[in-house]
């Protein structure tokens, strides 16, 4: 009797050691995935025309800016314009910043902002890729900027109303291969008059542009010699 009593002592003894191995290795599992979620969110967008004068008071720069953040405190801010250079040219830029918001004081109101490298990303509407491409230089710039040396007044004046409108998606690529959908939904307050403010900057910038490509005129020699 006594000698079975031990053998049952033994054998519960085991099942307790394995019960703790069991449990210690369970402790330390680590279960890794990822799946679709739909969160309940709320984002804040400001839709503008970039219209630039100079310091003589000419227009050089015309376009688009959308700036949007949602309550996770991550800004999206997004350019298209045409500018023209110093070197009497007109070329049009896409630029695409991406910030993490911090906010470090409520009232009076203190944040700090933290850059978000992108490694490429693009506009998507009605599944056609308007406008993007992958990241170029400066390296030390950590969001997009994109030049296009190809002018064409019509098509970009459309890229400019359909970014103003809204409707679309900016796709944004924060790890390689792997988008962030930026939803901009229709701009609720456009209106088909709003859109004078950049049809009048582009008239004034092309102005400008034709103005530029005059000849300076020469000074000849037979000019010269009447001077005086």
């Amino acid at each position: 009797m006594v000698l079975v009593k031990k053998i049952l002592l033994f054998l519960l003894s085991i099942v307790f050691t394995i019960l703790l191995l069991i449990g210690a290795t369970t402790s330390y599992a680590k279960d890794e995935f990822n799946t679709e979620t739909m969160e309940s969110n709320i984002r804040y967008y400001t839709i503008e025309w970039v219209d630039v004068a100079d310091k003589n008071n000419k227009k050089y720069v015309c376009g688009t800016k959308v700036t949007t953040f949602d309550n996770s405190g991550r800004k999206f801010v997004m350019e298209y314009y045409n500018i023209l250079m110093d070197d009497d040219t007109i070329i049009s830029r896409f630029e695409l910043d991406a910030i993490q918001i911090s906010f470090e004081k409520i009232e009076p109101l203190e944040t700090n902002d933290l850059d978000i490298r992108l490694y490429a990303s693009k506009v998507v509407k009605d599944g056609k890729d308007i406008l993007g491409g992958p990241r170029g230089e400066p390296d030390n710039y950590k969001g997009i900027s994109l030049e296009f040396l190809d002018f064409d007044l019509e098509l970009n004046t459309e890229v400019f109303k359909t970014l103003y409108k809204g409707g679309y998606n900016i796709e944004a690529y924060i790890i390689p291969g792997a988008s962030t959908i930026v939803p901009i939904v229709l701009n609720t307050k456009y209106t088909k008059e709003s859109e004078e403010v950049l049809d009048d900057c582009l008239k004034e910038l092309i102005l400008n542009y034709e103005q530029a490509q005059k000849p300076k005129g020469e000074v000849f020699s037979e000019q010269v010699q009447h001077v005086g």
